[in-house]
């Protein structure tokens, strides 16, 4: 298309404005397009004033685009399109709060995950009944799937076939690894064992720690090292996987910042 499209989401109030404001006020020499998503059945609310920009704000535009899950593969295609019109190589930063619609909403250039220092580990992680629970999901999800594309019956403990099957053999260890490395593989572990906000960190290209926002700083460091092994586990040692940092993003002192911005940088570079 031209554009390139910067993602940037993860849970309320985690500091995803704040870190949007640092990069158009540092990083962006045209100004960028800003677009902030919202679910219509949420209760974010839009600003009171909304239209064109004031003067000095650093975007080229802002718009509020709210959205229902089952239309959003079509809205923000469509806004990204006008702006396309207006603007044919512009930059667009795109600012939502976690929602497992959006993951996959649009082929973006750049996804950031920001979140903050949590209180505990069960803000991040589940509990082992959690996870329990996470599987069965999974497990009727892919039943009701079944259900619905190939017109297998489930009776909510077992697939029901009228057809002969034949016997397959079980999984064998080097099956299991196969998975977990797949995309597939990757979606289980992550719905299984991370809250549900959390799930899109494991595709991003940056996920940010804002030591800004509360939360105690050796639960985050507990944090980030279980979802460091997490994704090493399931990804690999070689795997493409997120950058990490842990820094507050207005502090320029801070060399884990400076970091983080210079990776967001060759990011966007790459994608152009």
């Amino acid at each position: 298309m031209g554009l390139t499209v910067t993602f940037v989401t993860g849970p309320r109030r985690s500091g995803k404005s704040v870190l949007i404001r640092e990069l158009i006020r540092t990083e962006f020499p045209k100004p960028p397009h800003y677009v902030r998503l919202a679910a219509k059945r949420g209760d974010k609310q839009p600003p009171r004033s909304t239209g064109k920009p004031t003067e000095h704000c650093g975007v080229s535009s802002a718009r509020w685009l709210a959205y229902d899950s089952d239309e959003i593969f079509d809205v923000l295609p469509t806004a990204l399109t006008e702006i396309h019109g207006t603007d044919r190589y512009g930059s667009v930063l795109i600012e939502a709060d976690a929602d497992p619609h959006l993951r996959h909403a649009y082929p973006y250039d750049q996804r950031i995950f920001v979140l903050t220092a949590p209180i505990s580990m069960r803000e991040v992680f589940r509990t082992a009944d959690e996870a329990a629970g996470a599987l069965r999901g999974v497990l009727d999800d892919t039943a009701a799937f079944a259900t619905e594309f190939y017109g297998m019956l489930y009776d909510g403990q077992r697939m029901i076939d009228d057809d002969v099957s034949e016997p397959r053999r079980a999984m064998s260890a080097s099956s299991w690894r196969n998975l977990l490395h797949s995309p597939l593989g990757d979606e289980l572990a992550t719905r299984i064992q991370l809250q549900p906000c959390y799930h899109g960190l494991v595709e991003s290209d940056v996920v940010l720690l804002n030591t800004a926002n509360g939360g105690s700083l050796p639960v985050a460091d507990q944090c980030m090292r279980q979802i460091e092994r997490l994704l090493t586990r399931v990804r690999g040692r070689t795997a493409s996987r997120p950058e990490f940092f842990r820094c507050d993003p207005c502090d320029a002192n801070d060399p884990q910042r400076v970091e983080l911005f210079k990776s967001l940088s060759s990011t966007r570079r790459r994608a152009r």
